[in-house]
Parts: structure tokens; C-alpha cells; sequence
């Protein structure tokens, strides 16, 4: 918004202003410009005074944001002369008004500002803003696949490819058995008919919905952008079926293991060893106060009378005991 409203106020001011700008393809307000990341580019910018006058007394600044925030802008050149921290010999000031970056790279994208101001003439001031993206080639995709290069028939799988640098953004684009894949739709093709593959272009991600023997081959991927390309490693992927065998082992191996743990709980209970657990408590002692004695005579033993005697069984007692009444 603020580099729109300064381009309105430049535009302007050029068409009453004795002053006038010039950039890069006759352009008098705004540049596009693309250079790619170790070039050096310059901006060029000149000015010529539609009303006469000395063109000595013209000031030349170039200003510098990495947003379109221009208000935040710093200063490159300053009254025709680079300011110290720009004096790095990665900025030229070229004579009279143009500006050279010297091997750009991608920390030097943003907005590059040129002003002219004719300090005798009331006084006039006008420019022009370059707005510089630096174009980067794709790195060296990764490409992301099983590592034992095996892939399951009747599952789903993904490989994947990225690249982390390149300005556009890269595209990707797989390849199998030399062959560039369709992106879309593949299976419509006799060509692919017997594969389960799509993948996005923009996502680097290849999937297979359902594996099919014909999905086995030899696959590579290639990052690719406006100023270059690169591919990864190629790499063979084959086919192989679920081993049924290891699941029922796994399976059988999942209940023994429930058998013998429920053996286990059943053999602690019936040793006693899960009392606590469930709350089991010895039983009470009735303390023995002594109403169950009896004193057959003043000088004789006292007999002591079993519990269930004395609150009236009728259990049979053995041959020659003799029930004592209370």
C-alpha cells in the first residue's frame, strides 16, 4: 500500500516537476526487474530536466527496502556518494544516477528506490522503484522412499521429493523407467494401465493408492524452475506380497500370551497369594469367656462344653460321651 501511494505521488509529480526520470526500458515509474543469483545487475536509472536548468545541482539517492514498506527504507547512496555501511564493494554507484549490485544474491530481493531532486529549483524532485527478485535455481532434490526399496502389494505407499532451495519455487516432475510420468489420470494410458501411481507437481509426492506388481521399476525425480533444474539419485523399487506366515505367528503368539497370563492369575488365586487383593480377611476369634466350662463336681477337672453343644445341637456325639445339659 505505501510503495502504491508513492508511485501515485512520483507520477505526478513528474508531470508538473522540471525533473524527469527515467528506468530501465524507457519505464518512468516502476521495474519488475529479475536477475539471476550471482550476476551482477545494474539498475539503471537517469534523469533529464524538462525545463532547462544545471544538471550539476541534481542530488542522486537510491534507497533500499526489503518490503514494500518504503517508509522503513535505508539509504544505499546519499547526495551521489555510497553511505558506509553499503560500501562493501557489493554496491557500485555508477555516474550520474545508476546503481550496480556486484554477485546479487538472494538476501539482495526487494525494492531499490532512485531519486532525483534539482535542489535550485523550488526545489524539484522525482523517481522511480525497482522492484528486483533474484532468481535461484533448484537444489538437489531428496527423494524419500522405503529403505528396503520394497514396496507391498494391496497397501498404499509414498515417496517424496524436495527440494529446499530454488526462487520460483521448483516443480517436480517423476520419472520410471526413463519414462515421464503423467500427473493425472495416468491409468488412462495403455502405457500405465497396470500401476496405481499419481502425484502432485507442486508437493513433490508421489503415491500409490493400491500397489500393483506393475508399480515396481526404477524411479528418479527432477526439481525444476525457471533458470534451472536437478534430479536425485535414481533408485530400483520392488514388489513383494504380505507375509501371511508372520502374522498367524504373531497372531498365535498374541494368545499364548493371553492364555498363560490368565493361567498365571488363576494358579496366584488358588494359592491364597490374591487374598489381599480381593479384600479376603482371616476370621475372628471369639474370645472364650468361659460360659462353655462346666465343673462336674468340687473336686474334679472342669470340662469344657463345644459351642455347638451349648447352644442346643442335636449332632450325634460319639460312643460314650455324655450329653451335659446347661
Amino acid at each position: 500500500m505505501v510503495l502504491r501511494f508513492l508511485i501515485v505521488v512520483v507520477l505526478a509529480a513528474q508531470a508538473v516537476l522540471s525533473v524527469r526520470v527515467t528506468l530501465e526500458g524507457g519505464a518512468t515509474v516502476e521495474v519488475n526487474k529479475q536477475v539471476l543469483e550471482g550476476t551482477s545487475p545494474t539498475l539503471q536509472c537517469s534523469f533529464s530536466l524538462t525545463q532547462g536548468g544545471d544538471q550539476a545541482s541534481a542530488a542522486v539517492e537510491w534507497r533500499y527496502s526489503p518490503t514494500a514498506d518504503v517508509a522503513s527504507s535505508q539509504h544505499i547512496v546519499y547526495d551521489g556518494a555510497l553511505v558506509d555501511q553499503f560500501a562493501n564493494g557489493q554496491f557500485a554507484f555508477e555516474g550520474p544516477s545508476s546503481l550496480t549490485i556486484n554477485t546479487v544474491n538472494r538476501d539482495n530481493k526487494g525494492f531499490y528506490i532512485c531519486t532525483v531532486t534539482v535542489i535550485n529549483d523550488s526545489p524539484s524532485q522525482a523517481g522511480g522503484v525497482y522492484n528486483l527478485t533474484v532468481l535461484v535455481p533448484p537444489s538437489m532434490p531428496v527423494c524419500s522412499y522405503p529403505s528396503d526399496q520394497a514396496i507391498t502389494i494391496g497397501f498404499s505407499e509414498e515417496f517424496y521429493c524436495q527440494s529446499n532451495e530454488g526462487v520460483p519455487h521448483p516443480t517436480y516432475t517423476w520419472w520410471k523407467n526413463g519414462a515421464s510420468l503423467p500427473e493425472m489420470n495416468a491409468q488412462e494410458n495403455p502405457m500405465w494401465a497396470n500401476t496405481s501411481f499419481s502425484y502432485s507437481s507442486m508437493s513433490g509426492t508421489l503415491t500409490f493408492s493400491k500397489v500393483v506388481p506393475g508399480d515396481a521399476g526404477t524411479y528418479y525425480c527432477v526439481s525444476q524452475n525457471s533458470v534451472g533444474e536437478e534430479q536425485c539419485q535414481a533408485f530400483t523399487i520392488v514388489t513383494k506380497t504380505q507375509d501371511v506366515g508372520l502374522i498367524v505367528g504373531i497372531v498365535f503368539a498374541v494368545i499364548f500370551g493371553v492364555l498363560l497370563i490368565a493361567v498365571l492369575v488363576w494358579w496366584t488365586w488358588r494359592k491364597g497369594y490374591c487374598d489381599n487383593v480381593f479384600g479376603k480377611s482371616e476370621p475372628e476369634e471369639v474370645e472364650d469367656d468361659g460360659s462353655n466350662d462346666i465343673m462336674l463336681d468340687g473336686n474334679g477337672p472342669m470340662v469344657h462344653k463345644p459351642a455347638s453343644v451349648t447352644n442346643g445341637s442335636t449332632g450325634k456325639l460319639p460312643d460314650g460321651a455324655v450329653r451335659v445339659m446347661p
